[in-house]
Formats: C-alpha cells, structure tokens, sequence
C-alpha cells in the first residue's frame, strides 16, 4: 500500500469531518467553480527525507501534508481547523507511523468571500 493510498483511507474515513465538508474532501484539486457557499477541504502531501538506519535501507520516509479548510464562516473554520489537527495528530493508517502537526496559515479571499485555513503536519511511513 502506498502512502497515497493510506492518507486517502485516513482523509475520508472519518463521517464526522465528512459531514463538516459538505462540498466534499478531495485530493490536490477541488472541482471548478466550486459552491462558495459550501465548507470544503483539499489535502496534498510531498515527499521529504528519506532516512536509513544500519544497514536497512528505507527505515522510514517523512513526508509534507498540507490540508486547505474553505469555508464562508470564520467560526466554523476555526472549529473544523481544530477538529482536522485533533483527528489527524499522531495517527497511524498502514505504513503511516506517525502524524505531527506543525503550522497553520490564515487567508481569505474578501471577493469571494471565503476563508482559508492551510494546516501543515509532517508524517513518518514505513513502506
């Protein structure tokens, strides 16, 4: 299984922030000319270091993941931010080991009138 994979079981398992993201949870790209009017989450990942540890080679790889909360409210953004950071730290799906939380980043967009939360966590995979 690949990291991929186990961050995709992990990002739409949970019926709780399923049903916060009402336009829907999605992997890179959001549909276009999404509903404004709707809370909607985009994640991606990069891969980082590889590390080796004695003579194994791969003992585990850290990899980047970014996860962008829309939403029209600034007090459900805030709740559906925490939730995210909440469910996502320190969980293990497959070869995922680990999930740390380690930034966040505020935005809006006053023309359309959105916020934008853009959480950042580091993940340690064994595969």
């Amino acid at each position: 299984m690949s990291f991929g994979t186990s961050l995709n079981t992990l990002m739409n398992a949970d019926a709780s922030l399923s049903a916060y993201c009402d336009g829907g949870i999605f992997y890179e790209n959001l549909p276009d000319n999404f509903d404004l009017a709707k809370t909607w989450l985009g994640y991606s990942f990069r891969k980082g270091l590889q590390t080796d540890c004695l003579s194994s080679k791969k003992a585990y790889t850290t990899y980047n993941i970014t996860v962008k909360i829309i939403e029209n409210d600034t007090a459900l953004l805030e709740t559906i931010s925490d939730y995210v950071v909440n469910y996502l730290n320190h969980k293990e799906q497959d070869g995922i080991i680990d999930i740390i939380f380690t930034a966040d980043n505020h935005s809006m967009d006053i023309e359309k009138g959105i916020y934008i939360n853009t959480l950042e966590f580091q993940s340690f995979y064994v595969g």
